[in-house]
């Protein structure tokens, strides 16, 4: 009975918890790809300027890319501690 109540007091904090959560944005590879899309018809031009530009727009956006993946899995990893302190 106190194993349950203890259960019960910690899924009501986690869910307290949830609700003042801040927004998760969806995910953004679809995004990033129909940028990367533009990027390269842009690119396509056959001008050195537009594939240098073409170049760096595409580093930085893999960048984007790759830190949105270290979020998500900061925020995977702090969801699962709190769960076992709570």
């Amino acid at each position: 009975m106190v194993n349950e109540t203890k259960k019960k007091a910690k899924q009501l904090k986690i869910d307290a918890a949830k609700r003042s959560a801040p927004n998760v944005p969806g995910h953004t590879c679809p995004s990033i790809d129909y940028v990367l899309e533009l990027i390269t018809q842009i690119a396509d031009r056959g001008d050195d300027w537009a594939l240098k530009q073409a170049k760096v727009a595409e580093n930085v956006m893999e960048y984007v890319r790759e830190s949105n993946d270290e979020l998500r899995s900061s925020s995977h990893y702090w969801y699962t501690q709190f769960k076992k302190v709570v």
